[in-house]
């Protein structure tokens, strides 16, 4: 739709690049084999995550209340009162907002000061700001957002280029700056930045808090701070050892977020056997405040 909304974005050449995990990377996942090169016409991606500011924007145009910024399937979710929640291996808990809910005009879950529940860690209540991401959306609100933006959700080949491949290596990078985990290039559990939070607390940081950890193409937190929607359906790469297809049911999302460890922000990691109905902002009420997103064109 396009509505004149500043959008930083980096242009990223045509060309092959290898896609997936051949097993060397120290990580077992099914999911991420075969590795195979991936031919892409040019594209442009967003240096950074959308943020709450960004999104604030669409919310006070009347993004949730025009029908031309959504999909059919995406209206007919906005119009509705479910709320679903993601388990492992495709299970999905449905639950039904209040009946005297208001209609929704904002995520589920965009109060600025949330509840990081993470895996045990410290957990402080957390107050956001407009320079973090934005989370707790679902996949429709992202689709909704990128559309009347003027923009689009990346295909998951879009995404796992711009995070990866060196041009003048000609090589895969298993994290964006290369192959070799260092924690205190992205946001997680065991990074000391303080943007988020500290070792061992759970909660996102501005975009951008990073800047040692940008892919080659110079896209920012590309892993970590937040898993990111792509667009196109969760299925096994041609000639995979262990071949699925959930066309119509659930998608990837990629790069990890601010509670994980090495294994999960794996620019090929493929969400190791949990997948997220298009209707959900994460695995569990109270846990849904890790999934946001970025804008391809």
């Amino acid at each position: 739709m396009g509505n004149g909304v500043k959008l930083e974005l980096v242009l990223i050449p045509a060309g092959k690049f290898l896609m997936g995990n051949n097993g060397s990377e120290g990580f077992d996942n099914p999911d991420e084999l075969p590795q195979h090169w991936v031919d892409l016409p040019a594209y442009q991606i967003g240096k950074y995550e959308v943020t709450r500011g960004q999104y604030r924007k669409f919310i006070e145009a009347g993004g949730y209340k025009d029908p031309r910024c959504w999909s059919a399937e995406g209206w007919k979710w906005k119009q509705g009162n479910t709320i679903d929640y993601a388990g492992m291996n495709g299970q999905v808990t449905r639950v039904t907002r209040p009946a005297d809910a208001p209609e929704r005009n904002e995520p589920e879950h965009w109060a600025a000061e949330q509840e990081w529940i993470g895996h045990g860690h410290g957990h402080p209540r957390f107050t956001q700001t407009d320079d973090h991401p934005v989370v707790g959306v679902t996949y429709y609100e992202a689709e909704a957002y990128c559309r009347w933006a003027g923009g689009r959700l990346p295909t998951e080949a879009e995404w796992e280029k711009a995070a990866r491949w060196d041009e003048k290596k000609q090589h895969a990078n298993v994290f964006p700056w290369g192959d070799t985990w260092d924690p205190e290039k992205c946001n997680n559990a065991d990074d000391h930045n303080p943007a988020g939070g500290g070792y061992r607390t759970n909660q996102s940081a501005p975009v951008g808090s990073y800047p040692k950890g940008a892919s080659p193409y110079g896209c920012m937190d590309m892993v970590g701070n937040a898993w990111e929607w792509v667009a196109d359906w969760a299925k096994s790469y041609p000639s995979s050892p262990k071949p699925f297809d959930h066309t119509g049911r659930f998608h990837f999302v990629k790069g990890g977020c601010w509670d994980d460890g090495p294994f999960s922000v794996r620019c090929g990691y493929r969400g190791g056997g949990w997948y997220l109905p298009p209707s959900s902002s994460g695995t569990g009420k109270g846990d849904s405040d890790y999934i946001g997103f970025r804008v391809a064109r």
